[in-house]
């Protein structure tokens, strides 16, 4: 029933607050799964249930358009959008399910999920009456989910399993011993599965594969256990039904809502102590003291005919008129105490239209603070007439001045609208559950935040050269244990690469990093998140994100509503103690300094120190810090919790997670490779790079380049998706640069390269100058001796004979030769010499 004239919704903006994200799905039977997106966390949960239901072969969205199924690769076996029209106030619309499916034997199965209240109302209940009337006329199925339908306890089993169902290196050979030491039909518990698989394999490929064989179960409805009450864990007996055993079905979903459906006991407690009572207190110092007379007065007369008085007697005493007396009565019996205040229940239906109050409400609390004048003309009022006229047919007039002001006269009665109108800071939300969300997670990594904060900390090269004045960080945290799994500095705007640098770290084992922080204690903190619960930043959302974590990973991703920091709350409490104990206390912070070589002379740190002292305020602080909601220090919770249910690790090849790093892009060819120059070394960011023996059997091939942008020294060698090899730049040997101060050092060396070429250029103008003048004397002087040349020339003709013979006469001697005379010593005692007398000093006289 697809109808091409019919678009698909937007699964990203619906109202602008719904949550939204991408399921992993594999029923498809494929090695890597496919995307299923979901719009609420009802959404979810009815995916989830398909997706584990055995009777289910396929499920898909009904309500997006081919364009959007083909934008994000998604499997679609039946046309979409799926299309039903249904009649509504007499009107024709058309709705689209939530979900659609087939069976195995070949039915048609339409799923909605959503809230009961919601599903109660009159629209929805003909939208699934038309739902079921196509579902019965094809031979197929109508479900609805709701919050009464769909288990908690359940749908947290499904994840566990979901997260641990990705396929390893090493699971063909242990499925195989799995079938010989853990026969169909044996109960056995996780921890004795993995003791008997020996130490062939190591302990998280031992406990994935019972994982997974467990996951596998559950999909096709082999695995005894009640899922719907009992919360896996490594101790839970578990038995694996062969696949010959007919399925083990869930709970089933109802067709249509009945009568008798509750909504969960936590909210019916809450809903049960709401009723009225009429021995409920008032307080009536509120009151002004006039009003308060009046309540007091009516009060006394009314708990006297209660009590047994007579309404005549009891009007006779007090000044009230028996019929307000008996009205006064009747309304205490029916609504309390509280209708003894004068006008403290009485209401009456306004003559203004439900639409213009509604669209009064709003430019009302706009904040620009509108007039009333501005109000009663604003064109919204004169829209919604409009748009009345077109639903009713009949024209409804504008409201009046009067009775717009009338309106916003009661609107500033109400204290919250005086709240958003003043813009004053309002009081703090109450609980929505007696339960902690935090502590009714049941393994640690199920559900995981990250988010992103900036730091006001000021950063130079290791030569001081100045990099930034504000650093972005980025966190994942575990939500039950509140460990951070993984956490990266970044001296720029954070990027793609940089969620993938956290993912990999979230993955990693930390020994590594802790060592090279100096850390006191372990950062044990690492593994596989069943599901990444983020907001809707760029990074968070992309099509890479997307295909790394729910294409790759097998990964369950949500968005948190858009301007709702609460959703986040743990992250955002972590972000909270990382500005007030970490940013605030080191010594090169620029918070609250306006001139930033202030900051850097109060003690500037190169992104290396910042990290170390960054990892290590984590690992030792944060992490061993006490934990007040959940009563334990955070990482012994973690160990703990880990001991008992386990964490989903990653099994894959270890040279897989570089590809996670940021690929470079080569602008310089078309397709965007590299290529290695003069046969032994490679270009990369205006540096060299070498690699002896590896780049020479590249040299007539093409190659991708992926690097960390902490570390650019060292840069990893891909060919046609295969790891082969590492290059070395020369220039930054026994050192690690990363690209942003890569890039500060670039830039000071260019602006001192033209500094130094500026000097120079004066130097070489001076130079020029000075060969232009001394050119100028050069040829004053050669002119000056071609005269005198010209002179002697003359000489004859100007000077008689005699003058020229004494001319010659004066003229100095020529030297035959150019070798000095031989030298001949002086004859002796030639000059006279004259002798000192020597005095003795023994043989003068004293005095």
């Amino acid at each position: 029933m697809a109808e091409i004239g019919v678009r698909g919704i937007d699964l990203f903006k619906i109202a602008g607050e719904s949550i939204s994200g991408w399921i992993p799905s594999w029923k498809t039977g494929e090695a890597r799964p496919t995307r299923q997106p979901f719009c609420s966390q009802m959404e979810e949960k009815l995916l989830l249930y398909l997706e584990y239901h055995p009777l289910v072969a396929w499920y898909g969205r009904g309500d997006i358009s081919s364009t959007f199924a083909s934008t994000y690769k998604m499997t679609t076996p039946r046309p979409v959008p799926y299309t039903i029209d249904y009649l509504f106030e007499g009107k024709a619309h058309v709705y689209l399910p939530d979900a659609i499916g087939q069976f195995l034997d070949g039915r048609l199965l339409i799923a909605e999920a959503g809230l009961l209240e919601d599903k109660r109302e009159a629209r929805n209940q003909a939208k699934a009456q038309a739902a079921r009337k196509v579902a019965e006329q094809q031979g197929g199925v109508y479900w609805i989910a709701t919050e009464t339908t769909l288990s908690k306890t359940r749908h947290a089993n499904l994840v566990f399993l979901h997260a641990r169902r990705q396929t390893f290196p090493a699971w063909q050979e242990l499925a195989e011993a799995l079938q010989i030491i853990w026969p169909y039909g044996e109960a056995a518990c996780v921890q004795e599965v993995v003791e008997r698989l020996g130490e062939r394999w190591s302990p998280a490929e031992r406990e994935a594969a019972a994982w997974k064989r467990c996951a596998e179960c559950a999909a096709h409805g082999h695995l005894l256990v009640d899922l719907a009450s009992v919360s896996l864990s490594r101790l839970i007996p578990l038995i694996c039904l062969d696949a010959e055993s007919p399925p083990i079905l869930p709970d089933p979903l109802p067709c249509e809502l009945s009568d008798n459906m509750t909504v969960l006991p936590e909210v019916a407690e809450e809903e049960e102590d709401q009723h009225v009572s009429l021995l409920a207190t008032f307080d009536d110092s509120t009151l002004p003291a006039a009003q308060r007379e009046h309540f007091l007065r009516n009060l006394r007369a009314v708990e006297a005919v209660l009590a047994g008085a007579s309404i005549t007697e009891t009007a006779y005493e007090t000044p009230i008129a028996r019929s307000t007396l008996s009205r006064l009565v009747q309304r205490t019996r029916r609504l309390g105490v509280l209708a003894c205040v004068p006008h403290g229940t009485y209401s009456r239906e306004r003559q203004l239209h439900p639409a213009f109050q509604e669209v009064i409400r709003r430019l009302y609390l706009l904040p620009t603070k509108l007039s009333t004048t501005a109000i009663a003309e604003h064109a919204d009022l004169k829209r919604t007439a409009r748009r009345l006229q077109e639903d009713t047919g009949t024209a409804i007039p504008l409201p009046s001045y009067r009775q717009v002001y009338d309106y916003v006269q009661v609107l500033k009665q109400e204290p919250q609208v005086h709240r958003i109108r003043e813009q004053m800071p309002g009081p703090l939300r109450q609980r929505q559950s007696p339960r902690s969300f935090a502590l009714s997670i049941p393994a640690p990594a199920q559900l995981a935040q990250v988010d992103e904060h900036s730091l006001e900390l000021y950063v130079v090269t290791p030569d001081g050269i100045p990099v930034t004045h504000q650093v972005h960080a980025a966190v994942l945290i575990c939500v039950k244990t509140a460990a951070i799994m993984s956490a990266v500095l970044a001296l720029g705007p954070l990027k793609e690469e940089d969620y993938m640098r956290l993912v990999k770290g979230m993955l990693e084992p930390k020994d590594r990093l802790v060592l090279q922080a100096g850390c006191q204690h372990s950062w044990p903190c690492f593994g596989k998140p069943a599901v990444i619960f983020h907001d809707r930043g760029k990074i968070f959302t992309s099509e890479r994100a997307r295909q790394v974590l729910v294409d790759r990973l097998g990964i369950i991703t949500e968005q948190a509503p858009p301007y709702c920091p609460s959703a986040k709350g743990t992250v955002e409490a972590l972000f909270r103690w990382m500005t007030q104990r970490f940013e605030r206390r080191l010594p090169n912070t620029s918070h609250g300094i306006h001139d930033v070589e202030a900051a850097a002379k109060a003690g500037a740190m190169t992104l290396e120190q910042l990290e170390r002292y960054f990892y290590r305020a984590i690992v030792d602080d944060y992490q061993q810090s006490w934990d007040g909601l959940r009563r334990q220090i955070r990482s012994v919770f973690w160990e703990e919790a880990v001991r008992q249910t386990g964490v989903a690790q990653y099994l894959g090849a270890p040279d897989d997670l570089k590809l996670l790093l940021m690929k470079a892009q080569n602008r310089k060819a078309g397709s965007h490779a590299y290529r290695v120059h003069d046969g032994s070394r490679l270009s990369f960011q205006g540096h060299w790079y070498v690699c002896p023996g590896l780049l020479s059997r590249l040299s007539k091939r093409e190659f991708e380049i992926y690097y960390d942008r902490r570390d650019i020294s060292v840069i990893y060698l891909f060919v046609e998706g295969s790891y082969v090899g590492e290059a070395y730049c020369q220039a930054f040997m026994g050192q690690r640069v990363s690209e942003w101060e890569a890039a500060a050092m670039r830039k000071h060396d260019r602006e001192k390269a033209k500094t130094a070429a500026t000097a120079g250029a004066e130097v070489r103008a001076r130079m020029q100058e000075e060969i232009e003048e001394t050119k100028k004397q050069r040829k004053r002087a050669s002119r000056v001796r071609e005269q005198e040349r010209q002179f002697d020339r003359q000489r004859e003709e100007i000077h008689p004979s005699h003058v020229l013979e004494t001319l010659e006469s004066l003229a100095p001697e020529t030297a035959s030769s150019l070798r000095l005379p031989k030298a001949t010593p002086d004859p002796v005692k030639e000059y006279p010499v004259e002798h000192l007398t020597i005095r003795y000093r023994e043989r003068e006289i004293e005095p």
